[in-house]
């Protein structure tokens, strides 16, 4: 606010700097289950009522996540992180974990979407449970 007085005359006057503008997610990452060596996306899009779009930014168990130099995982230009293959064995799970995005709109402020899990399996796991349901079921007549 601003106090001015002149010929006796006194002002108080306020002005929104930066008037609050409606800000959400229209889409959230949800708990996805990737496939060792196949590639994985975690979908976030988010929408204000200002000219000025989103910036979207990943963090990975509760880190924000470095991907200037990341050459298996990259930020489409809806938000949403996608993983060419995901990286997975006994002793190294660097892709495995919970996920969050956080969009920003400078002048404005950050949301942060809800926390997902991604977990990650083996192709020989993911062949008997694809197998599974990709049997022909017969249907027994009933007599």
């Amino acid at each position: 606010c601003k106090y001015s007085g002149y010929r006796n005359i006194d002002q108080l006057i306020c002005s929104a700097a930066h008037p609050f503008s409606p800000f959400w997610f229209t889409v959230e990452p949800q708990d996805t289950l990737a496939i060792r060596g196949n590639s994985a996306l975690l979908n976030c899009s988010a929408h204000s009522d200002t000219a000025t779009p989103a910036r979207i930014e990943w963090k990975k168990d509760g880190t924000f996540m470095s991907l200037v130099s990341d050459e298996r995982r990259h930020i489409l230009p809806d938000g949403s992180l996608f993983f060419t293959h995901v990286v997975h064995s006994k002793h190294n799970k660097p892709d495995e974990g919970t996920y969050q995005c956080v969009a920003t709109i400078d002048n404005l402020g950050s949301i942060s979407s809800r926390t997902a899990r991604l977990a990650v399996a083996g192709k020989t796991w993911c062949q008997n449970i694809c197998n599974l349901f990709s049997m022909k079921w017969e249907v027994i007549p009933q007599y």
